[in-house]
């Protein structure tokens, strides 16, 4: 299947998506636009694309089916918003937008564009996460008495974080990192009955925050930070037994213990292919969503706003 990609963004993640992208038959990246020129003219010798000096230049290239959008936080409104309006096609990174507010905008926009539309989320089209989530449909450990999900990485001290711990940049570890958590969570068990948060704030985000999922039967701890040994898991205990996933974001393994022993089910394709070749057919097949729907998006924004707001970290878009 041929497909051809712009690629809005070409930092650190750019990078990394990129190398498994045009490993997968048929894919390139035709079209290339970044801030940083330099940069752009960098990325696009490795993958023999074209350099843009605008976005909507790159957007507009005549062989582009889709655009891949892999910038900061706060800009991904503005670019969003400009591939619906010229009706091309759009994966956007995660968090999709900074808050519920602003991608329900996006939404209404889309009611007349008809474009399709998907957030980046590359963990749900992870096969993995498909198997944790068949065992807990399953029963396979029983009723769910206790969740912990976190994911924190150490990058206080380190160069570059500006980005990070900018509030203009809808910075902090909720949308950089929990929002993996959040997202996992509701595709397990959909939205809480209750969220109890706190965090702690350098600059205006937060820098570690946790947060209690009630839900009707069990609680799921909730964690992400900066500021902190790497942590990244997600544990599920039942009454008839456990399922961990070391990971979790990008798992390569999940294992099952129960009453019939130990299950270890392993995937170590590249994950982001997965993404990126069911967009791909979505797109060439007229749909205007994938596996990560629209309405998850938004539900799942709404449930970081609702931390945010107990944490008291609030963005310009706010």
């Amino acid at each position: 299947m041929s497909f051809n990609w712009c690629f809005i963004g070409t930092g650190k993640i750019a990078h990394r998506v990129a190398k498994q992208v045009v490993a997968i038959d048929g894919h390139r990246i035709v079209s290339v636009y970044n801030r940083t020129k330099e940069k752009a003219y960098t990325f696009a010798n490795i993958y023999q694309s074209r350099v843009y000096d605008t976005a909507l230049e790159a957007i507009k290239d005549p062989e582009v089916n889709g655009v891949y959008i892999a910038t900061t936080n706060e800009t991904h409104f503005s670019f969003i918003q400009l591939c619906l309006e010229h009706h091309k096609p759009v994966l956007c990174e995660k968090p999709i937008t900074g808050n519920a507010k602003e991608f329900k905008k996006i939404l209404d926009l889309n009611e007349d564009s008809n474009t399709f539309l998907c957030e980046a989320m590359w963990t749900w089209f992870n096969p993995v996460s498909y198997q944790v989530k068949k065992w807990v449909e399953e029963k396979q450990i029983g009723k769910i008495r206790h969740v912990e999900c976190r994911f924190c990485v150490p990058l206080i001290g380190r160069k570059k974080i500006e980005r990070h711990v900018k509030i203009n940049k809808y910075g902090g570890a909720l949308l950089d990192l929990g929002v993996y958590c959040v997202r996992y969570m509701y595709e397990l068990f959909g939205k809480p009955n209750k969220i109890t948060s706190k965090g702690k704030l350098f600059q205006g985000v937060d820098i570690r925050n946790k947060s209690i999922f009630s839900y009707e039967n069990f609680d799921a701890v909730v964690v992400s930070g900066f500021n902190s040994i790497p942590v990244d898991y997600c544990i599920i205990k039942g009454d008839l037994g456990t399922i961990k996933v070391p990971l979790f974001h990008t798992a390569n393994k999940a294992i099952l213990r129960n009453k019939n022993g130990r299950v270890v089910y392993k995937n170590l394709e590249p994950k982001f292919s997965y993404q990126f070749l069911q967009v791909s057919e979505d797109i060439i097949n007229g749909n205007k969503e994938s596996l990560i729907s629209w309405n998850s998006s938004l539900e799942v924004l709404k449930i970081m706003d609702a931390i945010r707001q107990q944490i008291n970290v609030i963005y310009p878009c706010d």
